[in-house]
This record gives C-alpha cells, sequence and structure tokens, in this order.
C-alpha cells in the first residue's frame, strides 16, 4: 500500500526526535546519522504490487507477474536500453494484483518489440484481454498493443528461455497459481508467492526435491503471522514463520520475505523480518539469511 501523507509526516517528525546537536555539526555527521536510522524509518518498503525482474546479463532478462510494479520497470528498461527487442513475462496467476500493470506496460504498445507471455493455464490470452475491455479500461490488447505478442501455454514440465531452464510447478492459492524454479549457470532462484504452504510441500519426495530444494534465493509468500494464517485459514496465502521453516527445510541460502500485508506498514515489516530471523536462529537455521523485498532493490545472487 502506497504511504499517506500522515505516514511520511509521521516518520519525518520521528526522525526528527532523534536528531542530537552532535549530529549536525558537519556532513559526516549527518550521514552517520542517517545511517543508524533503522530501515522503516529511513526509507519504505513497497507501494507496487507484484513484479520481479531476474536479469540473466545487461540485455536480457525474466519477468514474473505483471502487478502495478511492471511501470516502474517499464521505465527504467527505456532508461537502461533505448531500443528493446523483447521480453519474457511469466504469470504465477490471474488475480488483479498480478496483472494490473500489463496495461501501463508501455513497451508492450510498441510495434518492434515481441512480448513472450508464459502460464501453464489453459486459454490464458482471452483472460489476459478480458481485463482490457470497456468499461474496465479505455483501450483493448487487440486493437492497440504490439501485433508481437506472443502467448505460450506451458504443458511439459520446463522450457529453456536465453539458456535458463525455467520449471513450474501448481501451489496451494484459491484458483490456481504456479511457482517458477529458474537455473542459469550454477545458480538457482525461486519465485514461489501467493502459496498457503501444506504439510506436503515439506516431504522429502523426489518432485518436490527438484522444485524446491538448493535455491540460492527464494522469493516466498510470508504475508502473514502466525496468528494471522491460523485465522484466514484457506485464503492462500502463509505465516513468515512457516515461511523459515519451510525455506531451512529445502537448504534454500537467502530468503526474501514477498506479497506483503497491505494493512502492515514498514515498522510492522521490520518487526516480521527480525522476528523471522530470531526464529530461523531457534531452530537451526542460522545460515538463512532472510531479507524482505523491498522495492527498486537489485540483489546480486
Amino acid at each position: 500500500m502506497p504511504l499517506s501523507p500522515q505516514a511520511v509526516q509521521s516518520k519525518i517528525s520521528t526522525v526528527v526526535q532523534r536528531i542530537r546537536p552532535s549530529d549536525l555539526r558537519s556532513p559526516e555527521a549527518r550521514e552517520r546519522f542517517l545511517a543508524s536510522l533503522p530501515p522503516w524509518l529511513f526509507g519504505t518498503t513497497s507501494g507496487n504490487t507484484a513484479c520481479v525482474q531476474l536479469e540473466l546479463d545487461d540485455r536480457r532478462q525474466l519477468v514474473f507477474d505483471a502487478g502495478s510494479g511492471i511501470v516502474g520497470f517499464g521505465s527504467s528498461q527505456f532508461r537502461r536500453d533505448p531500443h528493446p527487442t523483447e521480453y519474457h513475462i511469466f504469470f504465477t496467476h490471474f488475480h488483479y494484483d498480478h496483472v494490473q500493470g500489463l496495461p501501463f506496460f508501455a513497451h508492450a504498445y510498441n510495434p518492434g518489440v515481441a512480448v513472450h507471455f508464459y502460464s501453464p493455464i489453459p486459454g490464458f490470452r482471452k483472460i489476459l484481454s478480458d481485463h482490457m475491455q470497456h468499461p474496465f479500461f479505455p483501450v483493448t490488447m487487440e486493437d492497440k498493443m504490439s501485433p508481437n505478442l506472443y502467448f505460450h501455454e506451458l504443458t511439459d514440465p520446463e522450457i529453456e528461455v536465453y539458456g535458463a531452464l525455467v520449471r513450474w510447478r501448481e501451489l496451494n492459492h484459491p484458483g490456481r497459481a504456479f511457482g517458477y524454479r529458474v537455473e542459469y549457470g550454477d545458480k538457482v532462484f525461486g519465485y514461489v508467492t501467493d502459496v498457503e504452504l501444506q504439510p506436503r510441500d515439506f516431504e522429502k519426495t523426489t518432485r518436490n526435491a527438484e522444485f524446491f530444494s538448493d535455491m540460492d534465493a527464494m522469493i516466498l509468500d510470508t504475508q502473514y503471522t502466525l496468528d494471522e494464517a491460523i485465522e484466514k485459514y484457506n485464503w492462500g496465502h502463509s505465516s513468515f514463520s512457516l515461511g523459515v521453516d519451510f525455506a531451512v527445510a529445502w537448504g534454500a541460502k537467502r530468503l526474501f520475505m514477498f506479497h506483503h500485508e497491505p494493512q502492515y506498514d514498514d515498522k510492522k515489516l521490520e518487526q516480521n523480518v527480525n522476528s523471522a530471523r530470531w526464529y530461523a536462529n531457534r531452530i537451526g537455521g542460522a545460515d538463512l539469511s532472510i531479507e524482505l523485498a523491498r522495492e527498486g532493490v537489485t540483489v546480486d545472487v
């Protein structure tokens, strides 16, 4: 949820209360003071809905979901590469928060750009097209977007794009959702959002191991606290404590807490990530690095 004016004012007020005269004596003192502030004060976690870019190199990337974050992604791509030729976008599912940015993805309107869409859902072209119909949106996908749109219905368990092996599997979420595992070189990336983890996801089966094990970076749905997850049973999202259990069980190196509860403010999210780190230590997962997924942040895998 975007920061309200009141939330910004509250952050500023709290920072001002922390300033001491010694913090203002020199530029260096001011920088030290700013660096000492907790992340929930000096910055913000997010405001857009789901869109994750996986860069394979400077000109080749895979994109996962087309929430409102894809608008900023498109703008940043214009600055980096004024003349792109193609994009590859994988969808977990088609709830509003994962597709609402697509009508505003400027590159999809450029006839010189090929946009490849991927989903295991049969007939998903119509699903996307229906999002851009009157009276919901003033232009349609068929009339205004690039003629070079390609819709790939995933039937095989894996596909290769730019030399990266992309696997998919269905997750426990209302209306069906899918996670993705990407293997590229000696690195493994996992995008496992919108999932209510079940005991069967922890079972040491060959199928589970092939998808969940040994990820260098796992982006995982950790929307709730445990109390909230129990209260909201069958809503399709997981608690951060169960997410830590899951990442430790499958040997992930880094866990990125994702799909934040819209009602949480930055302070609450920081409390959750600190609690998740404490819990990981308690269960023997001290080697697991746990971070909040933050808008606009670039992470080397």
